[in-house]
């Protein structure tokens, strides 16, 4: 892997200058404009800028070096029609690359929506045992380690959340900062009911949070079967794959047979 990028940075300024020279962000904005939203999505608001504009170069970089290894596989091998299903071939590294960066930003989404019925529930109980929210909050980050490996994208978000909050920033700012960095709307809702209620307390806090919880569970309902269905839908392809092969494996003695006798 770091070759790999030692390769692609010592490429990307020429990638980069061809970019330019085609004036592709001026031709290409939608593309420009998805990848630096996915970038958002799964960095935060803080991410590079030109974070955007790196993806693309990188992705022609190694388009074009791959292009160029399949000509030179071309060339020694001497087969054209290897040679043109190779170049085909390679005309998708720039789909499955996009492609790819979706899914990351798809997963993370998941992710957060699985988890944050479980870090409502932890918050409900602390908060109706006496508990401020910063200190409900606290404790429920308290299992995080501090290098953030292996965590999940809800626990790397919740310990971000809880850095702002130990450097003196006001837990409405920390709570929107936390809102942005996991672009989901359930969190939107679970900061938007925190922050409306917090303030007063009381049983009309948990309350809300209950009734918010109960929607949020709904939701990781929801979002399970759908889980369910696309891993099963997954399974199709590979469950014909293995009846043709037992279909063949059984029927080629049979017709082998037949040809014997004939």
């Amino acid at each position: 892997m770091k070759k790999e990028n030692s390769i692609l940075e010592r490429l990307g300024p020429l990638s980069e200058a061809f970019l330019r020279f085609v004036k592709a962000e001026q031709r290409l904005p939608s593309l420009y404009t998805k990848v630096q939203l996915a970038y958002l999505q799964l960095e935060g608001p803080s991410t590079d800028s030109d974070r955007a504009n790196r993806f693309i170069r990188d992705m022609l970089t190694k388009t074009v070096l791959a292009f160029l290894l399949a000509i030179l596989l071309g060339i020694v091998l001497r087969d054209i029609t290897l040679l043109v299903c190779i170049l085909l071939l390679t005309a998708f590294l720039p789909v499955l690359d996009y492609t790819s960066l979706q899914k990351k930003t798809v997963a993370k989404k998941r992710s957060i929506i699985m988890e944050l019925p479980e870090l409502l529930n932890q918050l409900v109980l602390l908060v109706n045992a006496g508990e401020t929210v910063q200190q409900a909050l606290f404790r429920c980050g308290a299992s995080i380690p501090d290098d953030l490996h292996p965590c999940s994208a809800l626990q790397k978000e919740l310990a971000l959340l809880l850095q702002d909050l130990r450097n003196q920033i006001s837990l409405p700012v920390a709570l929107d900062n936390f809102s942005k960095r996991c672009g989901v709307q359930e969190v939107s809702l679970f900061s938007n009911t925190i922050l409306l209620n917090y303030r007063r307390g009381g049983d009309d806090f948990v309350t809300s949070l209950r009734e918010l919880n109960r929607g949020l569970w709904e939701r990781r309902k929801t979002q399970a079967k759908t889980l369910g269905e696309e891993a099963s839908s997954k399974l199709v392809f590979p469950m014909v794959l293995i009846f043709l092969i037992v279909t063949v494996v059984v029927a080629a003695p049979a017709i082998l047979m037949m040809g014997t006798y004939q």
